[in-house]
């Protein structure tokens, strides 16, 4: 009998935890044929706040470079972006997803599962740095080609911010800076 109990209750974390996974990917943004700010809660109600990230709608915007424009899904939906042509003193390359943390939300946290990437204009490592309230967690180096691919986070990682920083090129005049496109985001919120 408490083996039952013990199964019908680890079945049920587990029912609960997959319920509260949510994939970010863009599609009910509107389309803009120009570079625009990622909006704060963004999805609404999860307390996303996303610093440095625009968004395009590829095939609308006549900048995009080769990365922007392969969606995996084969669809024209809109991106979210870091770096690239954008870098400039006041608009720095690292772009920023963390929690809004106003009263209702303190000790949110957010557990990354994995994301579909690439660079905007030309191949170029992004670090992705996770903190939890200030508190380093982790690093992670990908190698990001104009071709979307998807990558998983460390499973260990409860977060309140993850930063990305795309390398510097200093080898290309017109887009000194890299960038990394998102695609897709899963991401499963705590607490």
């Amino acid at each position: 009998m408490r083996r039952i109990v013990l199964l019908i209750s680890i079945v049920a974390a587990f029912a609960l935890c997959a319920g509260a996974q949510t994939l970010i990917d863009f599609h009910d943004m509107p389309y803009v044929y120009v570079p625009t700010q990622m909006p704060d809660n963004y999805p609404q109600s999860m307390g996303l706040y996303w610093d440095n990230f625009s968004y395009v709608t590829p095939g609308l915007w006549s900048g995009a470079g080769p990365g922007f424009r392969v969606h995996p899904s084969g669809n024209s939906v809109d991106v979210a972006f870091a770096g690239g042509v954008l870098c400039n003193l006041t608009v720095p390359c690292t772009g920023m997803i963390k929690m809004n943390q106003p009263s209702a939300m303190q000790n949110k946290t957010f557990t990354p599962l994995n994301i579909a990437l690439s660079a905007g204009w030309q191949a170029n490592n992004v670090t992705i740095t996770a903190y939890n309230n200030g508190t380093y967690v982790g690093t992670v180096v990908w190698r990001l080609t104009t071709t979307p691919q998807t990558f998983t986070f460390p499973a260990a990682w409860t977060v309140t911010q993850l930063a990305f920083t795309p390398d510097y090129l200093g080898n290309n005049a017109t887009i000194p800076e890299g960038s990394v496109v998102i695609y897709t985001f899963s991401v499963m919120l705590n607490n």
